[in-house]
């Protein structure tokens, strides 16, 4: 499995979306779902990663993440 196909996954996880559907270079039209998944991924990994300032992941959660491929900027949080 490549990298895209798991970012894909993560997506599809979290939206009504098939994965196979999903393209990371675009940005997500339907403002409900993308804001769904925002929330929904932020709850996931402040409850996971207990030590992680939840405010300041959902300002970038926002802020940052307009496509599949901005996951990325994301995962510094868990990454630190």
């Amino acid at each position: 499995m490549t990298n895209e196909e798991k970012l894909q996954k993560i997506i599809a996880a979290y939206t009504p979306l098939d994965y196979t559907k999903i393209d990371l270079k675009r940005t997500i039209k339907d403002n409900y779902i993308a804001a769904e998944f925002k929330d929904n991924f932020c709850d996931d990994i402040c409850i996971t990663w207990r030590n992680i300032n939840s405010t300041q992941l959902r300002n970038d959660m926002f802020v940052k993440l307009k496509t599949g491929e901005d996951i990325i900027k994301i995962l510094k949080y868990i990454l630190l």
